[in-house]
């Protein structure tokens, strides 16, 4: 008798073993930057369900950093602050793949000049991503130009939110990044800097998870990452058949402002420049874990 239970029970535990050995799907999450739409671009091809990974799209940086801190996602893209925000909070997060750097895809755009600025003595709307790189990019901005004893009203909304507005009435000062800044354009606001006349601030995107997801799902990230790489190789050999696949994700951008977009932005995903790298670690961006 003993032995009919034991070995009626041996199925039983081979199959509880082998449901604790199947992964999750591993949660991605992005907003719709032009620097990050390689995702997308693997999406399409259906190249992530191959390996269990399930991306998700938001509007913004804040939007994407909020679905990760809310455990909704096991990996976000975003900046070096966002990634200096959520080491705050849990210092096992670690950078594990450089996407690019913006050279001019961050702006900043207002309906006045900045000697209009400089005289205003009005409050001025500032609309931006606190809780993003827009923040630190305002406020280099506002610093360089010895204007932060201004009246400044800060509005925190997302960039889909400042992209809606169709007119500034009051004095205004938007910071935003590629593709929403060409909407804003087109609604009446002039581009004052970008990323690309300031050499003060390195700004770089990349994806990051912490120690234990990297472990867990090493073998997918690598594959990820070889993924990521061929749809830049894509991307460079064909900018229009990349366009068509992906410009659903881009807010109404046409295939000119999408390649106007792809000059504000430099690759890193390959042969990353040594200074860079210096750069990053003099400024508290680990780099010893980036796949």
């Amino acid at each position: 008798m003993i032995r009919v239970i034991l070995i009626g029970l041996i199925p039983i535990i081979f199959l509880t073993s082998c449901v604790n050995d199947k992964k999750d799907k591993l949660r991605v999450v992005t907003s719709n930057w032009i620097g990050y739409t390689p995702l997308f671009y693997a999406r399409e091809k259906g190249l992530l369900d191959k390996l269990n990974i399930q991306l998700l799209s938001v509007v913004s940086l804040s939007e994407s950093l909020h679905t990760y801190k809310s455990k909704h996602a096991d990996v976000f893209l975003g900046t070096q602050y966002e990634y200096q925000e959520t080491f705050k909070r849990d210092n096992q997060v670690v950078p594990i793949m450089l996407l690019n750097k913006s050279d001019g895809g961050d702006v900043v755009m207002s309906n006045l000049t900045l000697e209009e600025i400089k005289k205003e003595d009005k409050q001025i709307d500032v609309f931006l991503e606190l809780s993003s790189i827009n923040s630190l990019v305002f406020d280099d901005f506002i610093t360089k130009h010895n204007i932060k004893n201004k009246n400044f009203n800060y509005i925190n909304k997302d960039q889909s939110f400042i992209a809606q507005q169709k007119e500034f009435k009051k004095p205004t000062i938007v910071i935003s990044y590629n593709p929403y800044n060409i909407t804003l354009e087109k609604n009446g606001l002039k581009t004052l800097e970008t990323t690309k006349d300031n050499i003060e601030i390195l700004i770089v995107d990349a994806m990051f998870t912490t120690n234990d997801i990297l472990i867990k799902y090493k073998d997918e990230l690598k594959e990820l990452k070889k993924i990521i790489d061929i749809a830049i190789d894509d991307l460079e050999k064909d900018e229009k058949a990349y366009y068509d696949l992906i410009k659903d994700y881009l807010y109404d951008t046409s295939f000119e402002e999408f390649q106007q977009s792809l000059s504000n932005i430099k690759w890193i995903n390959k042969n990353i420049d040594q200074n860079i790298l210096d750069s990053l670690k003099e400024h508290n961006f680990a780099t010893k874990e980036l796949l």
